[in-house]
């Protein structure tokens, strides 16, 4: 299977101190890889290179055939690379179904002047940006709240409102930054179910994740530590290496 996305030996420095060395890896096209390390060790610095809020000091980031090295963030979204964040990032005044409507908008051809005219486009464009965030409410669970502020939602569900914006914004990439923090065990197995349904619909995912249960969708988890890939391979593999076991499981 082709690689979507390449990270080729890529290094990161900060006052002197390496926080990635080298780290290449790869994430095919259709797939669900995994990046787990312990606390420090490099995977926060790694993701925002990858998805353009942190330049390289080295090496390259190569996505679906091009290196985007230089990318900005915007550059990389509308190619379809996106991202969701660590800590919740919703619109919080906007209910969550106008928070999904807003990761529409970005597929928009109106333009701002007919829609501030409420032209006959415009308008049909607005039903049609509904309509997928009402089909993604219904992905995600989250029909029965869609008319309430997204702000006032528990950080569980401020969560899946982000991943619902996320995915109706079309990604061919989605990078996702511990998403099930603040999720109960009923919304990890949820969750876990909607990252297979994204994947058989063709969405590759790379995954960021201290949640042992979660990252057994992936097929391959690549393990950083001390800003080195000490190991890769399944889950069931890597369980019983011993460099992982000692820098990320404490044994």
């Amino acid at each position: 299977m082709a690689a979507l996305l390449e990270v080729r030996d890529v290094a990161r420095s900060f006052r002197g101190l390496h926080v990635l060395r080298e780290v290449s890896f790869e994430v095919p096209e259709g797939g669900i890889v995994g990046l787990i390390g312990p606390n420090g060790a490099g995977k926060s610095t790694l993701f925002n290179i990858v998805s353009g809020f942190l330049s390289a000091d080295r090496g390259r980031v190569i996505y679906a055939g091009t290196d985007i090295s230089d990318r900005s963030v915007p550059q990389r979204s509308y190619a379809g690379l996106v991202r969701t964040f660590q800590t919740p990032q919703v619109f919080p005044h906007l209910t969550v179904i106008e928070n999904l409507m807003a990761g529409c908008y970005k597929h928009t051809t109106t333009g701002v002047v007919a829609n501030l005219f409420g032209s006959r486009a415009s308008r049909a464009e607005v039903r049609r940006m509904r309509a997928e965030a009402d089909a993604a409410c219904d992905k995600f669970g989250l029909t029965t709240i869609r008319d309430r502020p997204a702000g006032k939602l528990p950080g569980g569900q401020q969560r899946l409102v982000e991943l619902a914006r996320a995915v109706v914004g079309k990604p061919r990439l989605l990078c996702l930054d511990e998403p099930s923090s603040g999720l109960n065990t009923g919304e990890v197995a949820g969750l876990m179910a909607a990252l297979e349904r994204l994947a058989a619909e063709g969405i590759t995912i790379l995954l960021v994740s201290h949640d042992m249960d979660l990252v057994k969708v992936a097929s391959v988890i690549h393990v950083l530590c001390f800003g080195e890939i000490i190991a890769r391979g399944p889950l069931g593999e890597i369980r019983h290496d011993p460099r992982v076991r000692e820098a990320y499981l404490g044994a």
